[in-house]
């Protein structure tokens, strides 16, 4: 009997150490420990895309979060770079507004990349996240795109 409780005992530990250093890691990675009381915007300050140069696009999930819940809905709105004058679209938004719904904490979008129309094998584009209330402020997303 002794033999099982120790057994036991030491999956018990085993899972909390499991745990504790999840815990650790998660709470030392999260970005929204230094954000403003009523932040909404991008999960992320950067993001690294690697595209396949044969694809004609890939695409890229982007989080907005907000560091409190409210009663309402809130929306943001979302703004790409245009291209350089005589270049093709390398980053589309695939809607323009996005709604965190009362209630919760976060919103997804995607963002489609053309790899093809890049004219370098890397280059940096940089999103806008604007909360469309008096005291929000904008937040920006780097994306570096990679084609392989």
């Amino acid at each position: 009997k002794r033999q099982k409780m120790k057994k036991l005992n030491d999956a018990n530990m085993g899972i909390f150490v499991l745990l504790s250093i999840c815990l650790c890691l998660f709470s030392c990675n999260n970005d929204n420990d230094n954000l403003p009381k009523d932040y909404a915007g991008f999960e992320h300050s950067k993001e690294t895309v690697e595209c396949e140069s044969g694809k004609s696009e890939c695409e890229l999930e982007i989080k907005i979060v907000a560091t409190e819940k409210t009663k309402e809905d809130r929306a943001v709105v979302l703004a790409a770079p245009p291209p350089a004058v005589g270049q093709a679209t390398v980053v589309q938004l695939t809607e323009k507004k996005v709604i965190i719904k009362a209630g919760k904490k976060s919103a997804t979008t995607i963002v489609k990349i053309y790899p093809k129309q890049m004219v370098l094998k890397e280059q940096n584009v940089t999103l806008s996240c604007t909360p469309q209330w008096k005291e929000g402020g904008i937040s920006k997303l780097t994306i570096l795109l990679k084609r392989k």
